[in-house]
C-alpha cells in the first residue's frame, strides 16, 4: 500500500480500538466510505498482529547504557460510564528513554488509578528488568510518587523537575500583571535555562530574583527554594540537553497524546487504554517509516 493508504489504515485500526467499535461495525464503515471489503477475520487478524508488536515491543531486552536518561509523566485520560458504573478518571504512566545525542524511544507504559509511588515502581522495576539497570537521570513533573519510586528503583539517578510545569507554578504566584509585565516574565525566566553551564545559570538566576523579588515576593521565595531541583539538565551535553529540562519530549510527544485522545470519548477500562496507545505508537512510527 502507498505510504498515505497505511496511513489511513492506521488512522482507522486507531479510531477502531478508542472508539470500541465492533469489527461488524468497522466492515459497514469500509463498505460504505471506501467501497471495499474486509471480513470481520481480517480485521480481528490485523488487531491481534498489532497488539502483538505491542507486547513484543514491551518485553524485549533493553541494552545497556543504551539510555542516559528518562522522561516520566501522566496522562490523565476519562474511563466511560457503563451499566455498572460511573464514569471514572484513570491515568497513563508513560517512560520514554532518552539515547547519547537527543533521540528517544517510548520504553513502555501503565495504567493507573492515579499517580501513586507503588505505580511508579512498578514501571521503573519492569524497565530494570528488561536490562536497564543504570540511568544518569530522571526528568518528571516533580511528582513526590516519581521521586520516591526513582529512589528504590534507581537510587544512583539524578533527578531533573519539568522546568514548564514548575514554571506554571511560580507563575501563578505572581500578582496580576499587564501583558507586556508577564511577556517580561515569562522572556527573563526561560532566558535562564539557555546558560552555557550551572555557574552561568546561577548567576542569572540570581539577577532574575533580585529584579522581581519586590513585585512577586511570594514567586521569588519558592524560585530560591526550588531552585536546585532543576539544574541537573546542565550536566549532559548542550547539543541535546534541551530534551532534558522538560517532559515536553519530542516536540512534544506527550502534548500530542494528549491532544489525540481528547477527540475520543474515553476508554473502556485500564487495558483498553493500555492498547489505546499502543496503537497510537504504531500509527506515529509509520508516519516516519
Amino acid at each position: 500500500m502507498e505510504r498515505y493508504e497505511r496511513h489511513g489504515l492506521d488512522q482507522m485500526l486507531f479510531a477502531l480500538t478508542v472508539g470500541g467499535l465492533s469489527q461488524r461495525k468497522v466492515v459497514g464503515w469500509v463498505r460504505r466510505f471506501l467501497g471495499g471489503t474486509l471480513s470481520p477475520a481480517t480485521i480481528g487478524a490485523v488487531l491481534g498482529q498489532a497488539q502483538e508488536q505491542v507486547a513484543q515491543r514491551r518485553s524485549e531486552a533493553i541494552p545497556q547504557r543504551r539510555y542516559r536518561a528518562i522522561v516520566v509523566d501522566g496522562i490523565y485520560l476519562r474511563y466511560r460510564r457503563s451499566v455498572t458504573q460511573r464514569a471514572r478518571k484513570g491515568v497513563l504512566l508513560v517512560a520514554v528513554g532518552v539515547r547519547e545525542g537527543g533521540g528517544f524511544d517510548v520504553l513502555d507504559w501503565r495504567a493507573a488509578p492515579a499517580e501513586t509511588t507503588e505505580d511508579y515502581e512498578e514501571l521503573f522495576t519492569r524497565l530494570w528488568k528488561r536490562g536497564l539497570e543504570r540511568v544518569d537521570l530522571i526528568v518528571s513533573d516533580g511528582h513526590s510518587g516519581i521521586v520516591s519510586a526513582a529512589q528504590m528503583v534507581y537510587p544512583a539517578a539524578g533527578h531533573q523537575r519539568c522546568l514548564a510545569h514548575w514554571f506554571r507554578n511560580l507563575e501563578a504566584l505572581t500578582p496580576r500583571l499587564v501583558w507586556f509585565q508577564r511577556r517580561k516574565f515569562r522572556r527573563e525566566f526561560w532566558w535562564i535555562w539557555d546558560a552555557e553551564n550551572q555557574v552561568q545559570a546561577r548567576d542569572w538566576a540570581r539577577r532574575f530574583c533580585a529584579r522581581w523579588r519586590c513585585a512577586a515576593p511570594e514567586m521569588v521565595e519558592k524560585f530560591q527554594a526550588e531552585l536546585e531541583d532543576v539544574l541537573a539538565f546542565f550536566d549532559f551535553p548542550a547539543q541535546w540537553r534541551h530534551r532534558l529540562r522538560t517532559t515536553n519530549l519530542g516536540e512534544g510527544w506527550f502534548k500530542h497524546l494528549r491532544r489525540y485522545l481528547s477527540r475520543f470519548p474515553g476508554c473502556q477500562n485500564a487495558q483498553h487504554s493500555e492498547q489505546v496507545l499502543g496503537c497510537f505508537l504504531l500509527a506515529a512510527e509509520s508516519m516516519h517509516r
